[in-house]
């Protein structure tokens, strides 16, 4: 007996994954704000000490990771009639994090560093919380909702586009909102200014609200094909043993060569976004010395390669497969990286040879552009891949852990972020980095630069080796897309066969 229910909307409508993009972009809009400038603003602009800002944010990032594959078992498990397993959380996460979003850029000025950084620890860890119950459904919703193995890489792509965007556009207007104000006196950069992050933070949380909400709305019509699919898996229950569990599973899986190399790979390559964006604000500030508009237009452009690229790893995920794209990307990556280096050993050349106001984008842009470019292969397909991992594992095992294992991943990620703040706010106080302060020594500078530029290029090379480790190919995941067909097809002959027999006897009595 077939449910008609398991015949509506099967594919994913062009609307629909426009929309789920559109989600991503509100969601990006408010996390990459905070990722990229809440390292600068508690440090540089409010004065609390790199090493306990530092601190704070690798422990909002350690608990977001804790909590992705929990948010995954949870929602993998829950069986709503109304919601479904992701769509309650997606609307009660977006509206917390919204909340905390403005709080977190409210910080009292006249608190003391101690104070301040109780401040950011709580609203740091609200919006963790919150984001891990938006973003963790949504990935799951997304390969939920996909029907075969070149969709689930289209729809993480055109995710991964607006995704970028969410970066892309913070580093483009934030600058509109950085106005130059006076400070003791003295006219100062609008970078330095505590007003442009708030203002930012009340835009960005609006678009995050109007984003979500037409995909959460454009999604919900799937809600009861996946419920049906959903009640044909076994629901664990969730309590102290599942929490266990959830841990169990996740070092359980990690036995799977596959999905080893995906997340370790993943954990060590985002690093290098997650140290360029920390610390770059800072590299381009003292470092190259930039202006304000010459930082934003080479971040803008570093950002908008990343998107130029996704027809880029779509075309070649869809000719060969995505592991093939996934490398093709990294190499790129690290030869930016490499690029970025040379720029930054030749700083003091090229100032003999070109205008000062013409340096930095013409010396610069080129390796920002070609890391961009290969960069942009981490916001797509290590997604997909997960998803490809998650069909293998229910055909063998009969198991759809969708929400646990793409929580797996952002857990990994979230590892190597938090890693990253802890070792970059300890770094920053061993060269010497004065908080609160406009200006910075020569030594300082320097000392800036190889952090960023030594960081990138061990994470980028690392990452790359794991994720050659994978060995899953579009044959193997093929193969088990056609096996999970064949048991549902022998499902359906069985129930039609029992639904037969009970006929005949209700007739015979």
């Amino acid at each position: 007996m077939n449910n008609p229910a398991l015949k509506q909307k099967r594919m994913v409508t062009g609307f629909q994954k426009f929309s789920l993009g559109l989600g991503d972009l509100g969601y990006s809009l408010v996390v990459n704000t905070f990722s990229s400038y809440i390292l600068f603003f508690g440090v540089t602009v409010m004065g609390v000490n790199a090493s306990v800002m530092g601190a704070v944010i690798a422990l909002g990032t350690v608990w977001d990771a804790i909590t992705d594959p929990i948010m995954g078992y949870v929602s993998d498990n829950t069986r709503s009639r109304i919601f479904g397993r992701r769509h309650l959380y997606i609307l009660i996460g977006m509206f917390g994090m919204v909340i905390c979003n403005v709080l977190l850029w409210s910080v009292p000025r006249d608190f003391s560093g101690g104070a301040m950084a109780a401040w950011f620890a709580m609203c740091i860890i609200g919006m963790r919380t919150f984001t891990t119950m938006v973003q963790t459904p949504v990935s799951a919703l997304s390969l939920d909702m996909a029907g075969d193995y070149n969709e689930r890489s289209t729809i993480q792509i055109v995710k991964s586009v607006f995704m970028i965007l969410g970066i892309l556009l913070p580093t483009v207007l934030i600058g509109v909102f950085q106005t130059d104000f006076v400070r003791d006196g003295v006219l100062t950069d609008g970078r330095f200014n505590p007003d442009g992050y708030l203002n930012f933070g009340y835009v960005t949380s609006a678009c995050c609200i109007i984003f979500n909400m037409v995909m959460y709305i454009s999604t919900y019509s799937h809600v009861p094909r996946l419920n049906v699919i959903a009640a044909k898996d076994p629901v664990s229950p969730m309590n102290l043993k599942a929490a266990e569990k959830i841990f169990k599973n996740f070092f359980g899986a990690l036995k799977d060569k596959n999905f080893r190399a995906i997340t370790l790979g993943y954990m060590v390559a985002m690093m290098a976004a997650s140290i360029l964006i920390a610390v770059g604000m800072n590299v381009f500030t003292f470092t190259f010395e930039t202006t304000k508009v010459e930082m934003y237009t080479l971040m803008a452009g570093l950002f908008l390669m990343t998107i130029v690229g996704q027809p880029l790893w779509m075309y070649i995920s869809k000719k060969f497969d995505k592991k093939k794209a996934l490398i093709v990307g990294m190499f790129i990556s690290f030869a930016g990286c490499i690029m970025l280096l040379i720029m930054f050993l030749a700083r003091d050349f090229f100032v003999g040879m070109l205008h000062r106001n013409t340096l930095n984008v013409v010396f610069m842009m080129p390796p920002l552009m070609v890391a961009g470019l290969g960069t942009g292969v981490l916001y797509s397909l290590p997604v997909a891949l997960i998803g490809d991992v998650v069909i293998m594992e229910k055909a063998a095992t009969g198991e759809d852990k969708t929400a646990t294992y793409t929580g797996f991943l952002t857990f990994g990620n979230k590892v190597g972020q938090a890693l990253s703040s802890a070792v970059l706010g300890f770094m920053l106080d061993a060269i010497g980095f004065e908080e609160g302060s406009s200006t910075q020594t020569a030594a300082v500078s320097e000392g800036l630069g190889w952090i960023m530029c030594i960081g990138v290029i061990l994470a980028i090379g690392c990452g790359l080796l794991i994720f050659t480790r994978s060995k899953m190919t579009r044959a193997d995941v093929q193969a088990a897309m056609d096996k999970l067909e064949q048991q549902e097809n022998q499902k359906d002959e069985l129930t039609d066969a029992e639904t037969v027999v009970t006929d005949a006897q209700t007739e015979k009595f």
